[in-house]
């Protein structure tokens, strides 16, 4: 009888094992729409999700303005090319909308700051928009210049994205980026991530998802970027987090199929409740809640997930029928997603 009942929770146990490896084939995810920021890199002309932490010095490029003088007067300005920056390329087939473009700058005269920008987006290298756009500020100091667009792009894995900046004006200038704060760079909509149900499991939180662009998470967890909060103020130690190559899954899509390659942030020594994860590409205001102190409340994450815990059949320790190491994982059955909303400056 003894032996009757230890093959049956074995047989059970097995059961749950099979479940879980289809699962792992056939991956619960969810792929949100989120508006990242695609940040000038002053290493090799990129544009990047990655940010830098915010320790890190910006970058600079002067621009110099090309006109005729004559006793003094200027005449007949002409175009400069700023630059163009491109990313990477991409890694499973995306739907883009460009929304905008955002430039740090200063007028370095003071003489006459009006000007005109000219914004090409670019695949592969090829035009596929050209927008033109008054300055946005008055060049009095460093400040940010958001400039609308509308453009919408279909990319295919290898497929690359790019800008290209001219400038026409009088004055010299002065453009800051690749910086938390200066954040010089394209704010682009689409189904960048594939998240895959994260598990809690006793004191080990672990996420995995696939990026379109992928970066490097060790920086965004030393930048706090990326948290783990949970009730009465809690917060998990990056330090005691690691980040992992992952899995390979193939992912069903509207127009065939994509092949990913996750990344796994797992944390270790988790003591904390009500567990949320935040998650960003740059900073964001841990505690939106607080005021900044001008009077508007904080930045919150680009996406926060809310974590269930993990729990056997006798508690959260425990196994299938008290089995050791066969813990039963209640499956998530959707991870709930809230998603920025970002005004049109």
């Amino acid at each position: 009888m003894r032996q009757i009942l230890v093959c049956s929770a074995l047989a059970i146990a097995a059961m749950f094992l099979l479940s879980f490896s289809a699962s792992a084939e056939e991956p619960d995810y969810q792929n949100p729409d989120l508006q990242l920021k695609f940040n000038w890199k002053e290493e090799g002309d990129g544009l990047s999700p990655q940010t830098k932490l915010p320790t890190d010095p910006e970058a600079t490029k002067t621009v110099q303005a090309q006109y005729t003088s004559y006793l003094g007067i200027r005449t007949d300005r002409q175009p400069v090319n700023v630059g163009t920056w491109t990313s990477e390329a991409v890694e499973f087939d995306i739907s883009m909308s460009i929304n905008s473009l955002d430039i740090w700058w200063e007028d370095t005269e003071g003489a006459d700051d009006s000007c005109v920008w000219t914004i090409k987006i670019k695949v592969n290298d090829q035009d596929v928009s050209e927008d033109e756009s008054d300055c946005q500020h008055d060049g009095d100091g460093v400040a940010k210049a958001t400039h609308n667009l509308a453009t919408n792009v279909d990319l295919v894995a290898g497929d690359t994205i790019g800008i290209n900046l001219v400038y026409e004006g009088w004055d010299d200038i002065k453009i800051y980026y690749d910086n938390s704060t200066y954040d010089t760079g394209l704010n682009i909509m689409g189904k960048h991530n594939f998240f895959f149900a994260p598990t809690w499991s006793g004191s080990t939180v672990t996420i995995e998802f696939a990026e379109a662009w992928p970066v490097n998470w060790d920086t965004n967890l030393d930048g706090g970027y990326i948290m783990l909060m949970g009730t009465d103020m809690y917060m998990a130690d990056n330090s005691n987090a690691n980040v992992e190559e992952g899995n390979e899954y193939t992912i069903q899509m509207a127009n065939g199929s994509a092949e990913v390659t996750s990344v796994i942030i797992k944390w270790n020594d988790v003591s904390g409740d009500g567990i949320k994860l935040m998650m960003d590409y740059n900073t964001f205001d841990h505690m939106p809640s607080n005021n900044t102190g001008n009077g508007t409340a904080g930045e919150p994450p680009l996406l926060t997930l809310t974590l269930e815990k993990a729990s056997g059949l006798l508690g959260d320790e425990g196994g299938v029928l008290g089995l050791p190491g066969f813990e039963i994982m209640i499956a998530i059955p959707a991870i709930a997603f809230v998603a920025r909303r970002y005004k049109s400056n």
